[in-house]
């Protein structure tokens, strides 16, 4: 009897466990339509370790993750969450140090502490390896004030990278989102951030995901005539936790009902899985709760394992930005770099347990074939 008690208690968890997380369409992919795919990646934290491995190597942040520019370069427009400010010359206490080269102090340049500042060359080496948009909400946005966010933004704008999350302290009527033209698509990328370690914003520079929930929302029923799709990259979700939490279930929905087409986050740093969610008035829509870390110097399978995440959008008249697929590559970060993964490795089986083993994508395979077959 206590065995047959045991069996009875424990089948649930594992049903739980082997859910699968294969997802499916029906939107078709064919010759009456065009795809534009977007790809999203997690976070870009650089951490003690790998800032020094750049410094005292090439200076050039791209070394990181030049293995895996090609899973990138798969999708038509890709996006990524830089995790800190890149404001040239900026303290912790937000003093002004001028141009101090590049070095890692962690005085002006730190990656550890809780307290992270990159050198502003970081952004650029994210554009050069196809990084077309970032966003810049998220926990240690303003670990160098609001002059960090200043900067960073001044930086960004200086070389034609977009950005989505953040405004200048000086704009108080600026925008969080970015409305971008991929071939013929109009996607409205907006960023928002759960909170912000306890720095204050105090010249509200922040767009924040549960406080400014309902503006969110409005900022997505306005577009929603204005655009073909709309993505939200949240910042948000519990540390380690591979579940979503209640306001992540509850925010993804409404932002979803609201008009958008995706909502794809990060923060936990650690894997969450993804799902198909059909809207009341019909629309297939995905959420991914979060994608993992990209960049990060953390210990252990889940925290060194993160993947890319593909969103299919259809491009014709009669169903221009519906989603037509979903695909995702995991990544792996071993010593100071960040490499595709292979399919027999224990990454692959980490990233399956949570985007199940259908949808995905191997690096040496084209997004747009493996979304569309041979259409």
């Amino acid at each position: 009897m206590k065995q047959l008690l045991g069996l009875f208690f424990t089948l649930p968890l594992f049903v739980t466990a082997a859910e699968n997380r294969d997802l499916h369409f029906s939107t078709s992919c064919d010759s009456t339509n065009d795809v534009a795919i977007i790809s999203v990646i997690g976070d870009v934290l650089i951490h003690d370790a790998i800032y020094k491995s750049v410094v005292n190597g090439s200076k050039d942040f791209s070394q990181i993750w030049r293995r895996s520019v090609p899973l990138f370069t798969k999708a038509d427009f890709a996006i990524a969450n830089l995790e800190g400010p890149a404001a040239m010359g900026i303290d912790v206490s937000g003093r002004d140090h001028g141009d101090v080269g590049f070095i890692y102090d962690k005085v002006v340049y730190s990656g550890t502490n809780f307290s992270f500042n990159y050198h502003p060359r970081i952004l650029s080496d994210l554009a050069k390896s196809g990084i077309d948009l970032i966003t810049l909400a998220n926990n240690h946005s303003l670990d160098r004030k609001a002059i960090g966010i200043d900067r960073t933004l001044e930086a960004a704008n200086k070389i034609g990278l977009p950005t989505v999350g953040t405004r200048s302290s000086s704009d108080r009527s600026g925008k969080f989102y970015k409305v971008v033209r991929i071939q013929d698509l109009d996607l409205a990328v907006i960023g928002c951030t759960e909170m912000t370690n306890g720095h204050a914003d105090t010249k509200e520079q922040l767009l924040f995901c549960y406080k400014d929930g309902k503006e969110i929302e409005n900022t997505i029923k306005e577009l929603r005539s204005q655009v073909d799709a709309i993505l939200v990259y949240p910042h948000w979700g519990q540390e380690y936790n591979n579940s979503p939490d209640s306001s992540q279930k509850t925010y993804a929905r409404r932002f979803l009902e609201a008009g958008a087409t995706a909502v794809i986050g990060s923060h936990p740093h650690v894997l969450q899985p993804w799902e198909k969610y059909i809207t009341k008035d019909g629309r297939e829509t995905l959420i991914a709760y979060s994608l993992g870390n990209f960049v990060a110097y953390q210990k252990g399978l889940e925290k060194k394992t993160g993947v890319v995440v593909y969103l299919g959008l259809s491009q014709s008249a009669n169903q221009k930005g519906k989603v037509v697929g979903a695909l995702y590559s995991p990544t792996y970060r071993d010593g100071t770099e960040v490499f595709p993964v292979s399919k027999s490795s224990d990454a692959a089986e980490e990233a399956s347990r949570y985007f199940g083993t259908l949808n995905r994508l191997p690096a040496n395979e084209s997004a747009h074939a493996k979304m569309c077959g041979n259409n």
